[in-house]
């Protein structure tokens, strides 16, 4: 009755604008490009998947082969703006941007499907009719889809996987998802690294300027300043995807470019000009994966010469956040200038992953502290070099990383792939939610998390909060992708419980998500008699694991449900544990 009593008191502006707020969140929902189910090794995408895909990829330039995006093409030829306009106020404004926006997607889909069932030709013929597209544009894009659409179905995996185990040679491919780099494709090569010395690749620095323009900006909307500090996650495999476009987020916070040899390679850093970047310098702590330490050594002394290039500059506190933090560091705790200055931390050398996972996917921890101290105890190894210049290779420095941590403000990471997210895997949570358990600790405050998403068109940076909610309605409560796992029978099971599994791990290492998740989550898999039993029949292992999750986040103070809800799932909870044991 409250929520209702509030919006009668909305004037019809207020109304309107959040009605297209929720219309923008509705249509980006349906929009979003989800796996429909898992990958068969050896079977080629079907019609579906690769009308998803191909639409996907059509709605980004391709400057190596002078395509232009598919949608933009559209809103040209039809003359419309799809962006809303930043003026809130702005309600009609907003209205036809969203409406230009919907009219542009279903153009978008229906070129491609027509492209599919008819052929280039025809799909640019209809476009010009039916959007005034030029010919010659629309061609460049569907050439480059026809090429995407022939390797789709050309799927190599098996006979691949034979020559491996026949000991022949497998050609390489690059690693990436097929909406950032189409190239992967054919399917069944061997995925190659990049040549370290050359990231961050020109293409990844100049994409990261505007992630983290639009990361300190909303910060500041948020909290009034630019983060004092900033902890940042660096994975292996994703600087191999982008070429390092988390490498170069990093030296955008920190205000530096990268100079180049005349072999294109990186070698070392300069300092942008304060008037040229237009805001102070960030102090960067930098989380860095095992793997990304050993494939990415040069790199990281890379960055920890950006820190002290940084560190050294004759500039004022309120514009050089990393000099003012060492400097601080160095009066109150009497510690030389090297140590204060690391800034580059991953684990030992030969070790790998920071193991909070394991702890709250076996439910082995108790205190919010314990997630806190087993994250810096495994990472808490720092790299780059000492004052005499000799390399600190994992030096143990947990003093070192508590120090810097307890001046981060803000966390953050990037999302790379559409196919994988934050409640797909638990390695999200292990880093990203582990260094923002480990900042609370030392600052007794819970940092602001962000996350990257850069898998639409234009570049979003969403708090950790609302990327859960994003995911849950577009995966896990999304028929389309449940029915679409649940055609794999025991193993869709426990992809459907591992997805609420690692909902949880966003619980306990950031109290990140909202009731209403499990609630729907309970209401959708457990309460309901059809699906439980369907979940029960194909894997009853996992159903049993799912309502086991669902009662320890109640248990746990993570979830608010009705006591009656609770006396369900256990009573569910015993007839999946005595089925199980044969009792029943």
């Amino acid at each position: 009755m409250s929520e209702i009593r509030e919006h009668t008191r909305l004037t019809k502006d207020e109304r309107d604008r959040r009605v297209l707020e929720l219309c923008e969140q509705v249509s980006e929902i349906e929009q979003r490009l989800i796996p429909t189910g898992l990958h068969v090794f050896g079977r080629a995408s079907v019609e579906a998947e690769r009308a998803d895909l191909l639409r996907m990829v059509a709605s980004f330039d391709r400057p190596e082969t002078g395509a232009r995006a598919l949608p933009q093409l559209i809103a040209e030829g039809l003359s419309v703006n799809t962006t809303s306009p930043p003026d809130e106020a702005a309600t009609e404004l907003s209205e036809q941007s969203l409406r230009a926006r919907e009219q542009v997607e279903a153009l978008t889909r229906e070129a491609v499907g027509r492209f599919l069932r008819e052929g280039s030709d025809a799909a640019c013929a209809w476009l010009e009719t039916a959007a005034r597209v030029d010919v010659v544009e629309s061609r460049r894009v569907f050439a480059v889809l026809e090429k995407i659409a022939a390797q789709l179905l050309d799927n190599r995996e098996l006979d691949a996987f034979a020559r491996a185990l026949r000991g022949e040679y497998i050609e390489p491919g690059p690693g990436a998802d097929i909406v950032q780099n189409p190239s992967i494709l054919p399917t069944g090569r061997n995925t190659h690294a990049v040549n370290p010395y050359s990231v961050p690749s020109d293409l990844a620095y100049a994409r990261a300027e505007r992630l983290v323009k639009l990361l300190l900006e909303r910060h500041r909307a948020e909290h009034g300043r630019y983060p004092a500090a900033l902890a940042l996650v660096l994975w292996g495999l994703d600087n191999i995807k982008t070429q390092g476009e988390g490498v170069a987020q990093a030296l955008w916070l920190l205000g530096v470019r990268p100079l180049r040899d005349g072999m294109n390679r990186v070698t070392d850093v300069e300092a942008i000009p304060l008037e040229q970047l237009g805001r102070p310098r960030i102090d960067v702590v930098m989380t860095v994966s095992g793997i990304f330490r050993d494939l990415f050594g040069a790199t990281m002394g890379l960055l920890d010469r950006a820190v002290q290039c940084v560190a050294a500059l004759d500039e004022p506190p309120e514009a050089n956040y990393v000099r003012r933090n060492i400097r601080a560091r160095m009066e109150a705790e009497a510690c030389p200038f090297e140590e204060a200055a690391l800034r580059v931390f991953s684990n030992a050398a030969g070790n790998y992953g920071t193991n909070v996972n394991f702890m709250v996917m076996d439910s082995q921890w108790e205190a919010d502290d314990t997630l806190a101290d087993l994250f810096v105890t495994r990472k808490c190894f720092a790299y780059g070099r000492d004052a005499e210049g000799r390399a600190l290779e994992g030096r143990e420095a947990r003093a070192a990383l508590n120090g810097a941590l307890a001046r981060v403000e803000a966390t953050y990471q990037n999302i790379d792939s559409f196919e994988i997210g934050i409640t797909d895997v638990d390695h999200y949570f292990e880093y990203l939610g582990g260094v923002s358990k480990a900042v609370e600790k030392q600052s007794d405050a819970r940092p602001a998390i962000y996350l990257s998403d850069a898998l639409s068109r234009e570049a979003k940076v969403r708090s950790v909060e609302e990327t859960i909610r994003l995911e849950t309605r577009t995966k896990t409560l999304n028929p389309k992708w449940y029915e679409g796992m649940l055609k794999h029978g025991f193993r869709g099971v426990a992809e459907i419980e591992s997805h609420v599994a690692n909902t949880f791990g966003w619980s306990a290492t950031a109290d990140a998500v909202d009731d209403w998740v499990y609630t729907e989550v309970a209401e959708t898999f457990v309460l309901d008699e059809q699906m439980l039993e369907r979940l029960r029949e194909l894997n009853p292992h996992s159903a049993r694991s799912l309502v086991a999750r669902l009662l320890e986040a109640q248990g746990r103070g993570f979830w608010q449900a009705e006591a009656e809800m609770i006396e369900r799932l256990r009573d569910i909870f015993t007839g999946l544990e005595d089925r199980i044991e044969g009792v029943a």
